[in-house]
Formats: structure tokens, sequence, C-alpha cells
């Protein structure tokens, strides 16, 4: 959310909607966030693709990094994310965009 004074007329030219990811460019993300992070076989990307719906690029990142900090203090030594982790993640954080 933008703060209401930065809205007043003057301020910017012209607001652009970007609109958020689709299904395709969300598994893309999520692909690119968890590169190098070992994940456990029951991670499927495809699924929480369909889990993220409205979710932006930064959102995924976030959803990304706080599965891997969650994975990380349930184990000591952690080695993979696991998924229990990616959905204990993705209830921790709502969307930034929300249909109206």
């Amino acid at each position: 959310m933008l703060d209401a004074a930065l809205l007043r007329p003057g301020r910017f030219d012209k607001l652009v909607y970007v609109p958020p990811p689709d299904s395709l460019a969300r598994l893309q993300i999520l692909q690119i966030h968890t590169r190098g992070t070992p994940l456990a076989e029951d991670v499927d990307l495809e699924i929480l693709t369909q889990e993220t719906d409205m979710y932006t690029g930064a959102d995924l990142s976030n959803l990304c990094r706080e599965a891997a900090m969650i994975a990380l203090r349930g184990m000591r030594e952690a080695s993979v994310v696991v998924s229990i982790s990616v959905l204990d993640a993705n209830t921790l954080r709502r969307p930034f965009l929300l249909e109206d």
C-alpha cells in the first residue's frame, strides 16, 4: 500500500498497473528462487504454483525465503526444505495483491 500523500496530484504523471504473474510465470519465479536450495522429494512447485494465485514475484521470493527459515528453525541441521515448511510459510504471508 502506498501512503495517500504519494498519490496526490503532481506526484506521478501516470499510474501503471502491472498484473500479477500467471501460473507459468509463478512457476518460473519459484524455480529461480529455489535454485540451489535442496528441496525434499515431496516439494511440488507446480502444486505450489496453483496455491499462490495473486502472489507477486516479491511475494514468491519471500515465500521461498520464509520456507527455508522455517525448515532451518525446525531442524538444526536441515539439509532440505520440505513441503510442510513451504506450506507453513504460505500461511504466514498472504499475497500483497488482493482480488477486487
